[in-house]
Parts: C-alpha cells; structure tokens; sequence
C-alpha cells in the first residue's frame, strides 16, 4: 500500500494574496489594446476594479461567437468588433472573475463574463 503525505499548509493553503478573489465585481472597460502572442493576433480589454486593480482579458477578435463577442454583448455591444471595443471604454459594469491554472500550474485571474 502506498501512502501519499502532505503538508497540512499545502493542503489548505489559499490562493496568491495578490490575485483578485473569485466571484462578481463592480467594474469600468478602461482600455483596448491589440497585440499579438503565441495564440495570434488578441484584443485586451483592460477592466479597472472599484479596488483601482486592473485586470486584462484577452481574446481572438473577428469570430461573431467567440469570447470577444462574448463579454462585449455582456457590456450592451452589438458584435464583436474591435470597433465596438472601442466604443465601449469607459462603460461601466459587472466582472465575473474565475481561477485557472496554466500548463505549468500557475493560477491566474480571469474575466469570464459581464454584466451591463
């Protein structure tokens, strides 16, 4: 019989006290930026908590069912066009945040929908 032993800590150890805690947050869309990463060209949206934290989601543009689209109807957009984005900053709303953790365990914050 095997007998895996952890530290107590470990166990119950809490999330990176520097990341924004899950759950719905009051927010204003501050910023889009365009750039390119390994995943190919990706529209930023940056989010600015009530706690002046900010947060960036990224996200393919172009497809009419994709993620951009996605939180910019969340935001009261039609599509999800970069022009749309734009015209969007300074909107205020809710944030969904949620936790996930990378291919090499790292455990980040991410916007998963919004709310008008």
């Amino acid at each position: 019989m095997q007998v895996s032993v952890h530290n107590r800590s470990d166990l119950y150890a809490r999330a990176d006290p520097g990341l924004i805690a899950e759950g719905i947050h009051l927010a204003e869309l501050v910023k889009v930026d365009t750039f390119a990463n390994a995943f190919g060209e990706r529209v930023g949206l940056v989010f600015r908590l009530d706690d002046s934290t900010e947060l960036m989601q990224s996200a393919a543009p172009g497809s009419p069912r994709g993620k951009l689209a996605d939180l910019l109807r969340g935001l009261g957009g039609s599509d999800g066009t970069l022009a749309t984005a734009r015209a969007l900053v300074g909107r205020r709303c809710r944030v969904a945040v949620r936790h996930g953790t990378n291919k090499i365990g790292k455990v980040y914050a991410e916007v998963v929908q919004t709310y008008a």
